[in-house]
């Protein structure tokens, strides 16, 4: 092994994933908006491509609340005439069963994360926090289309 190969070995996602130590509820995990032009109508609006209207967010001339509905929908139906499979989650959580027999999740189910997409990564190896698998705490697949991955 290599000197540099401890460096990319403890900052795999897996040894990310294992070191957070505190539980993170739902709400307390939700990440913000800070939309300034695009009335938080386009998939870059983190709330947006979630699903969720805007709650305490830092957005200037939101439209993505209970207030303009029609145009919420109007906009969610207008992306996906283009795109189809835009609001499906890029990280999909499965649970596996621990047995041969396939029958129900038992004791010996497990939950994996599985990317639906793939990361596109060029620079950074797919070891920065704006890597969508690092991100997730997972490994790159063969749908990923990043360049001299390391994870």
């Amino acid at each position: 092994m290599r000197a540099g190969d401890d460096a990319i070995a403890s900052a795999s996602p897996r040894s990310i994933a294992a070191r957070a130590s505190t539980p993170r509820d739902s709400a307390s995990q939700r990440k913000r908006c800070n939309c300034k032009n695009s009335k938080c109508l386009k998939l870059y609006c983190e709330c947006f491509a979630s699903g969720k209207y805007c709650d305490a967010c830092n957005c200037a001339g939101c439209k993505n609340n209970d207030e303009h509905a029609h145009e919420r929908q109007s906009a969610i139906e207008q992306t996906l005439e283009r795109n189809p499979n835009a609001f499906r989650p890029k990280i999909i959580n499965q649970t596996t069963n621990g047995t041969l027999d396939g029958a129900g999740a038992g004791d010996g189910a497990t939950t994996e994360a599985r990317h639906n997409r793939g990361c596109h990564c060029k620079r950074s190896g797919c070891l920065k926090k704006y890597c969508e698998c690092f991100q997730a705490a997972i490994y790159c697949v063969e749908r990923c289309r990043c360049a001299e991955c390391k994870n």
